[in-house]
């Protein structure tokens, strides 16, 4: 009886100094919350190398959703000077090119856990679940669209615009050269303005 109530007692002890460390971490998980940003006004990464610093490209909605690492880019306007505009590219033999024919929206999610961009980029979610995988959280912006609550920076993008490129397509030798031997095809052009923006 004296060890049962003992017992008891170390359990609600234990309980107690849980919840208190819980209650001590909620004020800095808020402070720590993704926060809304202007990218026209408060986007400070260099343009020219942002795009090699090992991106997360999301597309999907709120049924279906699939991302990958990218290492292309661009970031400026489009169709106007007050619409900042942001272009990805996406080879026709990745699975997340079949999200981004599907669906209007995207995410560009930057991560501080290197595993993430290397998990991302040598798997495919053909093959399973990668962000789930990776312990990645799944959240929808206001408008459906899907991106990580680890990532600490986020860009939601309405693709405006893409096109199929083809070797027709091709001004110098630097495609020709580059394509030769790559399996997953001559990449789709998307350029998509920039419909919202959060960092830490």
């Amino acid at each position: 009886m004296k060890k049962a109530l003992f017992n008891i007692i170390l359990c609600v002890a234990l309980i107690s100094c849980g919840n208190g460390k819980q209650q001590n971490e909620t004020p800095m998980e808020k402070n720590n919350e993704l926060t809304a940003f202007d990218v026209q006004q408060e986007f400070q990464k260099n343009g020219f190398t942002w795009f090699t610093e090992n991106l997360i490209l999301c597309s999907g909605d709120t049924t279906e959703s699939n991302a990958m690492t990218i290492g292309w880019g661009g970031i400026g306007n489009y169709l106007g000077h007050n619409r900042p505009a942001v272009t990805v590219y996406v080879a026709p033999g990745r699975y997340t090119w079949e999200f981004m024919e599907r669906h209007p929206r995207f995410t560009i999610m930057q991560f501080d856990d290197p595993q993430v961009w290397q998990y991302m980029g040598k798997h495919s979610g053909r093959d399973g679940d990668k962000a789930a995988a990776l312990g990645l959280h799944v959240a929808y912006t206001e408008h459906g669209t899907p991106y990580y609550e680890e990532a600490n920076l986020v860009i939601e993008c309405e693709t405006m615009t893409a096109w199929h490129q083809t070797e027709q397509d091709f001004r110098n030798d630097t495609p020709q050269k580059w394509y030769d031997g790559f399996e997953a095809g001559i990449h789709t052009v998307y350029v998509g303005e920039v419909i919202g923006a959060w960092k830490r």
